[in-house]
């Protein structure tokens, strides 16, 4: 180790850990303090800190440490740039890998529709085809109002970016007779009994005991199932109508070259 120990010249680690961890107990500033040794070294070894080398960091760091060992030195890195203020050395901490959704089918989406039927669930039976038949992400669920219902769709705001909410003339149909028996004039088309926002924990809990009536595994009972149910019905109707096309063409082809087409033969 050199005698002053620092990652960016002229910013020493213990001025760092004087000065930003006054607030810190030893535990933290101990765990800080080897983070930014570790940092260093590595700094050392491949050049000085930079977006790309702070990557490389990164990418070494998953090779040998579990998630939260990694963003603890992140933290520890992260806290460091912001007191040399350079905001561009900043990195996001890392994430969890998603666990994707199993697959819902076709057939379950239909046992789950007959199960709310049955048991008189028309708000989630309604809410169930929403998410199947449109795709509509949870967070665009307020901007569902008696307006959209009735112009058939429109763009809805979601997380800075709209949404193209497209509503099929059979739910909109059942939608409209809905809103008409619920006496609702105005605001989101659902809400809770209290007259809240839906709320994600309340909705996953219902899809899932949905689930058992319908006898379908309880883990594909949640908005983000059977939205992917949505994406993958196009897909494959995308699909056949693409191989439709190339035989029609083909036939169209063929056609043609009986009628007009250079003989080959000799």
């Amino acid at each position: 180790m050199q005698d002053v120990q620092e990652i960016l010249p002229g910013r020493p680690l213990a001025a760092f850990l004087q000065s930003a961890g006054s607030g810190w107990n030893e535990g933290t500033q101990a765990t800080y303090r080897r983070a930014l040794q570790e940092l260093q070294g590595y700094m050392a070894a491949h050049g000085p800190p930079t977006v790309q080398s702070l990557q490389a960091w990164r990418q070494s760091l998953r090779e040998t440490y579990s998630l939260r060992s990694i963003n603890l030195r992140i933290a520890a890195a992260n806290h460091y740039f912001r007191w040399c203020e350079r905001p561009d050395l900043v990195m996001h901490h890392e994430r969890p890998a998603k666990t994707p959704s199993p697959e819902l089918s076709r057939s379950e989406y239909l046992r789950l529709l007959r199960a709310a039927r049955a048991q008189g669930q028309r708000q989630l039976y309604l809410l169930v085809k929403l998410f199947a038949l449109t795709g509509l992400p949870l967070q665009c669920l307020p901007g569902v109002t008696p307006a959209v219902v009735q112009a058939g769709g429109g763009m809805l705001p979601c997380r800075g970016q709209p949404f193209a909410l497209q509503l099929p003339g059979c739910l909109q149909q059942e939608l409209l007779a809905y809103i008409a028996r619920q006496g609702i004039t105005a605001g989101p088309v659902f809400l809770s009994r209290s007259g809240r926002p839906i709320n994600r924990s309340n909705l996953c809990r219902k899809l899932q005991e949905l689930c058992r009536a319908a006898h379908v595994p309880e883990e594909k009972g949640n908005p983000r199932s059977l939205r992917a149910l949505y994406q993958a019905t196009r897909d494959e109707l995308a699909a056949r109508a693409e191989q439709l096309l190339r035989q029609s063409y083909h036939d169209l082809l063929e056609a043609e070259q009986a009628a007009a087409g250079w003989q080959t033969s000799a």
